[in-house]
């Protein structure tokens, strides 16, 4: 069995991150309530994602950045060390080539919406 590397645990954390929007987002549907996820953000990146000609790259970084701010606070994003972070787990996850293809899915299936 291979060790789990650093690339590995940010995709199982993006891959339940994913998984948990996408069953709040369906429990919401059938009850009607709003769920506990950042709907601003989450609009923001579809709306994003939805415009003809942007960057892959750059879609790519804006969706883990969203996450990210998702999960450590919103007020983090204008910190210059935040944004750091954020190119350094975007580049971490393009160099993996199965975390790589995992996000242009994700990404494609969000465009398709």
């Amino acid at each position: 069995m291979d060790p789990i590397t650093n690339v590995d645990r940010l995709v199982l954390i993006l891959r339940q991150k994913l998984e948990e929007r996408q069953r709040a987002s369906q429990s919401s549907k059938k009850t009607g309530q709003p769920t506990s996820v950042n709907q601003s953000a989450v609009s923001r990146f579809g709306t994003i994602a939805a415009i003809d000609g942007v960057d892959e790259r750059q879609l790519r970084r804006t969706l883990i950045q969203t996450l990210l701010a998702d999960q450590l606070g919103e007020k983090l994003v204008n910190d210059a060390q935040f944004q750091q972070v954020v190119s350094r787990v975007t580049e971490a996850i393009e160099e993996d080539s199965a975390a790589s293809k995992l996000l242009s899915r994700l990404l494609s299936e969000v465009r398709a919406r």
